[in-house]
């Protein structure tokens, strides 16, 4: 083999070992359980860190998983450095980002505190004038975004639900919204469901690229051999 041969087929190799030794950056958010959260030892965990973690070895390749304040995650998926797991699909981020098949559907129920309900939740107009507790950085839904644009209602965000929950408790917010599975680990039976809000599919969403193209094509297949629990229904 000639020197320059020689020289094209090392080159070759070390961009194949390189691909391969390629890191994939993902966020998820570090205070939504039993979804997404961070534990005491710093490490994501939750129904989206095992889904990314499953479709990762399945389609052979190397993540990194990390459990941030879902601000975050949004703002490294807005720089592209990162693909953000858990994430509900709205117009907007279908003009910016990719999305992957669906891998879970979540409930956002109404809740109120236990015998002080206003009134059952009927739609949107049913929370008009009301303080609603919601989690900084969440999509809801689009009729809910307009309300809270419109000024309509009085969206008081926190970091975590166990913040909503605690101020729903002692009367400084008149509803919260959550998914059901989070609010039942922190509901003491003070709480009770005034409705459901939205039901909504999640994602796994990246920047916009031909890396991001190519890399859907190879996790969307293996999608739909993850366990029940780990689907969208």
């Amino acid at each position: 083999m000639s020197a320059s041969r020689l020289a094209t087929a090392v080159l070759l190799l070390l961009c194949s070992l390189s691909q391969a030794r390629e890191v994939l950056r993902f966020a998820i958010d570090a205070h939504n359980p039993p979804f997404m959260y961070v534990d005491s030892q710093g490490v994501a965990q939750g129904l989206y860190a095992q889904t990314l973690r499953q479709l990762g070895e399945r389609a052979g390749l190397t993540l990194r998983i990390e459990a941030i304040p879902w601000k975050r995650a949004l703002a490294y998926l807005e720089q592209g450095s990162h693909g953000v797991a858990g994430i509900y699909r709205n117009e907007e981020r279908q003009r910016k980002y990719l999305f992957s098949k669906p891998i879970y559907r979540e409930e956002l129920v109404v809740y109120a505190r236990k015998g002080h309900a206003m009134a059952a939740y009927s739609g949107i107009a049913s929370l008009y004038g009301k303080r609603v507790g919601v989690l900084s950085g969440w999509f809801y839904s689009d009729a809910f975004s307009r309300a809270r644009d419109e000024k309509r209602l009085l969206a008081d965000e926190a970091a975590r639900d166990a913040q909503n929950v605690d101020k729903l408790r002692l009367g400084r917010l008149d509803y919260l919204i959550g998914i059901r599975e989070s609010i039942a680990a922190l509901n003491q039976g003070e709480l009770e469901e005034a409705g459901i809000l939205a039901s909504n599919l999640t994602y796994i969403a990246l920047p916009d690229s031909p890396r991001s193209r190519a890399l859907l094509l190879q996790l969307n297949p293996h999608i739909a051999d993850l366990p029940d629990k780990a689907r969208a229904p």
